[in-house]
């Protein structure tokens, strides 16, 4: 039976068409009995309906890259994520500490109030030049009229010399709190909540480099494992609503900050409510997926180093399921869905409200992507800083849980005294570096750090001497809760990993020749 291709067109009498492809099978009059001709037929076929396939792929292509070159970019790629995690950890761990910690006023004295600079300042020059002027040192000088006495005064200035004195002895003066109650071993001495280097210092006086780089194999595992099944989720369900892929629309001169910071521009989709909904999906999805990994590595950083088990194999082994509890839900999808809908739907804005494009103004552009980041950055902490308090009160109820089955099983066995776990004897609680703070709900978690944990002081009373405002050296109010800085610890190096990532994007963009 001859095709279309063959016969001729009555509108076109002297047209020959092409001899292009596979040309027609003639029709035969056996009929063919053997399975390769039917297979032969069949690939035939098959090119016939494929012949719009692009040959000319870097898959099909024989001159791209061999499997070696695509293996050694994939190991170089790999070391280059590891040396950023390694050079990061240290900050991670410390910043981890800090959210998990909870600042209890009852360690500290009702003497320990932070006390203004200027006066701290005159108090330690006083000391200093009490203690270079030594009593048993000879005058030479001596004068030829007798001494007065100096307790002859008026009962103040006895009170201010007796209370002089004192400071050489006492600890009450000085800037910083004393504990009155004595720090267990293996928890760190954190008198700042939010000090970053004071947390550093800790860990390295405690531990050393094991304490700065601890659960570093397991930050690596996470980092990869989130990328690459949020990108395939959002790949999936990018096919399945017909829509591109959110994360191979980006490409412009400014995106870098943006990717930097896990967003995806959705703004050159044909559906950007669509696409953005599939990348905040996407996410979520990852991250309730990974949260059993994300708990083991939790767990790694707020325990001691000398607490078994320290591999992630074995710690995720230790865990009483694979899947995410209940109570880790809500924070969860919180924590990975938010973000990520705010540093995805900045662009959309940008371009839709404002009019600023990376193309026509990419300086405009970078400069809102930085802002945007950096509002992203203060909205993720809070979440983080939950997200930590509820991990940490899901392991001390596994914990509890282990402790009461082992004792349970220890006494009907009456084998041991102490209940014995796989890797290490049994302890009531659960070791931790820092007193863990408690976790009531993600609303009642914020209400707590803000308005009743610790305490802070209040900026000093300005008072007004005729019309001018004279800041007086009154010590400072307390008042009850962390307030707003109690959600954000660790925000200053997130900053300084956001203007790093920015002024790389900055070089980068000079390097290439095009305006920032």
């Amino acid at each position: 039976m001859a095709t279309s291709r063959d016969t001729p067109n009555p509108l076109r009498p002297y047209y020959v068409p092409p001899s292009i492809g596979v040309a027609a099978e003639r029709p035969s009059t056996t009929i063919p009995s053997t399975a390769p001709t039917s297979g032969l037929g069949l690939g035939r076929s098959a090119r016939d309906l494929l012949n719009d396939l692009d040959y000319s792929s870097p898959l099909l292509d024989r001159d791209g890259p061999s499997v070696a070159e695509m293996a050694r970019k994939l190991v170089d790629q790999a070391l280059w994520k590891y040396t950023s995690v390694l050079l990061a950890q240290p900050f991670d761990v410390a910043k981890t500490i800090l959210q998990v910690r909870m600042a209890e006023e009852e360690d500290y004295g009702p003497e320990s109030a932070v006390k203004p600079r200027q006066s701290v300042r005159l108090e330690e020059f006083r000391q200093n030049s009490d203690s270079e002027s030594d009593s048993d040192s000879p005058s030479y000088f001596t004068p030829t009229k007798p001494a007065r006495q100096q307790d002859s005064g008026s009962p103040s200035r006895r009170r201010r010399s007796r209370g002089r004195n004192m400071a050489h002895t006492s600890r009450s003066d000085s800037t910083t709190p004393v504990p009155t109650r004595p720090t267990p071993a293996h928890q760190l001495r954190i008198r700042q909540p939010d000090s970053v280097l004071e947390a550093l210092g800790a860990l390295w006086t405690q531990s050393g480099a094991t304490g700065l780089w601890k659960a570093t194999n397991a930050t690596f595992v996470y980092n990869v494992l989130v990328k690459a099944l949020e990108s395939w989720t959002r790949s999936m369900l990018s096919a399945l609503a017909n829509l591109p892929d959110p994360g191979t629309l980006g490409g412009g001169p400014a995106e870098l900050v943006a990717s930097a910071m896990g967003g995806v521009d959705v703004a050159d989709s044909p559906s950007p409510l669509a696409s953005l909904a599939v990348a905040v999906a996407a996410a979520a999805i990852a991250g309730l997926l990974l949260a059993p990994l994300d708990l083991v590595r939790t767990r790694l950083i707020v325990t001691p180093t000398t607490l078994p088990p320290r591999a992630t194999i074995q710690a995720v082994r230790s865990l009483p399921s694979l899947l995410t509890p209940p109570s880790l839900i809500p924070i969860t999808l919180l924590h990975s869905a938010v973000p990520t809908l705010f540093t995805s739907a900045a662009p959309v804005v940008l371009r839709s409200q404002f009019h600023i494009d990376p193309l026509n103004s990419p300086t405009y552009y970078s400069i809102a992507t930085f802002v945007a980041s950096a509002g992203e950055l203060f909205l993720k902490l809070p979440l983080e800083t939950i997200l930590r308090r509820a991990q940490v009160s899901v392991l001390q109820s596994h914990h509890r849980k282990s402790y009461a089955d082992a004792t349970r099983s220890t006494s009907s066995s009456r084998a041991s005294k102490q209940p014995v776990s796989k890797y290490s004897p049994l302890e009531p609680e659960l070791r931790t570096v820092v007193i863990p703070g408690s976790y009531r709900g993600v609303f009642g978690t914020v209400y707590s750090i803000v308005w009743e944990e610790g305490s802070r002081f209040a900026t000093p009373v300005a008072q007004r001497v005729r019309g001018v405002a004279v800041t007086t050296d009154v010590e400072a109010r307390r008042k009850k809760g962390q307030g707003i800085s109690g959600l954000c610890r660790g925000w200053r190096v997130g900053m300084w990993g956001l203007c790093g990532v920015w002024l790389a994007a900055a070089m980068n963009s000079q390097n290439n020749g095009g305006e920032f």
